[in-house]
């Protein structure tokens, strides 16, 4: 039997907020993660992890996610 991987990701900012988006080079973060971008794949959430470090000096975690 195959499992759907209904796992989402989001990035978790080492100042304990949660990042929301990244618009005109404007980062927004909040303390909810209900507000937080999601991810559906772990790739995807490392890449845009490895964007943010590099054009905001932005230090995050990949986290799972289940609403």
């Amino acid at each position: 039997m195959i499992l759907a991987n209904n796992e989402s990701y989001v990035l978790l900012v080492k100042n304990g907020t949660y990042f929301v988006e990244y618009l005109l080079h404007e980062l927004i973060l909040s303390d909810s993660i209900t507000e937080a971008m999601t991810f559906d794949d772990s790739e995807t959430a490392h890449k845009f992890k490895q964007m943010l470090f590099e054009r905001c000096k932005l230090e995050c975690s990949v986290n799972t996610y289940i609403p």
